[in-house]
């Protein structure tokens, strides 16, 4: 049985569990809230840091662990719906809570200034290219008419045809990958921040 062979009949064994169990749909289903937003409950327990034990605590940055688990939930969750991100496992104050809150947003504000950097980058990067292409193929057929030099003909043409190629992959490649990535940090700037109280500690202070 040849490579291929046996890939194919792993993707068929696999096939239903591919669109049943493991469906971005099922997660999204289990998730999903009332008002439509997906929820993604972190858990933090007493005796994990919310915030980064090596940044000066004027910063505010949250445990990167936090972020990294964020995210690999928002993952499964297509952009076209909101987020929630509930914080469950202990009770924090009011002005943790508005830390928490706020360390969040920034994080992820900066990932979206950060994508629209990029696109305007970009954006420069391709009109710049293909100014220059322009310019280069305009060179190649007006020095065809006056020089002989085959070899330098052909140094234009490709430098020419390249820029113009580079050109198109910024605007059509790069930059659909680029506003895909910034939709997904839309989707995490947006996202709605709640706290849900420890239940074990609520029901010991009422005994």
């Amino acid at each position: 049985m040849t490579k291929q062979e046996v890939f194919k009949k792993r993707m068929a064994s696999l096939k239903n569990d591919l669109h049943g169990k493991y469906s971005n749909k099922r997660f999204v289903e289990q998730r999903l809230q009332a008002d439509n937003t997906v929820k993604i409950d972190v858990n933090l327990p007493e005796d994990t840091d919310i915030f980064d034990p090596l940044a000066p605590a004027e910063y505010g940055q949250l445990n990167p662990e936090i972020f990294r688990y964020i995210d690999e939930q928002a993952y499964f969750v297509p952009t076209e719906y909101d987020l929630t991100v509930n914080f469950v496992g202990r009770t924090l104050t009011a002005k943790q809570q508005k830390q928490l809150e706020t360390a969040l947003h920034d994080h992820y504000n900066m990932q979206v200034y950060d994508k629209l950097d990029d696109i305007r980058s970009n954006r420069r990067l391709g009109i710049f290219l293909l100014i220059f292409g322009v310019i280069a193929l305009a060179a190649y057929f007006f020095i065809t008419l006056f020089a002989e030099n085959l070899i330098f003909h052909e140094v234009i043409s490709i430098v020419g045809t390249f820029s113009i190629w580079e050109a198109v992959d910024c605007w059509l490649i790069n930059g659909h990958q680029t506003k895909t990535e910034l939709h997904n940090a839309l989707q995490m700037a947006l996202l709605k921040v709640t706290f849900a109280e420890n239940k074990s500690q609520k029901q010991s202070a009422a005994d």
